[in-house]
């Protein structure tokens, strides 16, 4: 069980200078060292025009990608070594 799996009473999420591009288009910078910190039991609206990011902010959430440059967060630990069934099952609610 790994340290976010134990401290289940928090939900806070970080976004640490991510950098993305999509593979199919590696030429391409989607997001450029973008922070975002939701705290625990937060609604959250990103908003913007089309093609600014928005989408792919959520997809590294969800961790659909990971990012190029940066980590992705979920209790001060990277998403990356956290259980994906767990935290898609348990832990994270996008609508």
């Amino acid at each position: 069980m790994t340290k976010a799996q134990t401290e289940s009473e928090i939900g806070e999420i970080d976004v640490t200078d991510i950098g993305f591009n999509y593979p199919s288009k590696p030429d391409v910078k989607v997001l450029n060292k973008v922070n975002i910190n939701i705290a625990n039991c937060s609604t959250v609206a990103l908003v913007g025009h089309s093609g600014c990011g928005k989408s792919s902010i959520i997809a590294l959430i969800e961790r659909f990608y990971d990012p190029i440059e940066g980590k992705v967060f979920f209790n001060k630990q990277d998403i990356q070594e956290i259980d994906t069934k767990w935290y898609h099952q348990s832990k994270l609610a996008i609508v």
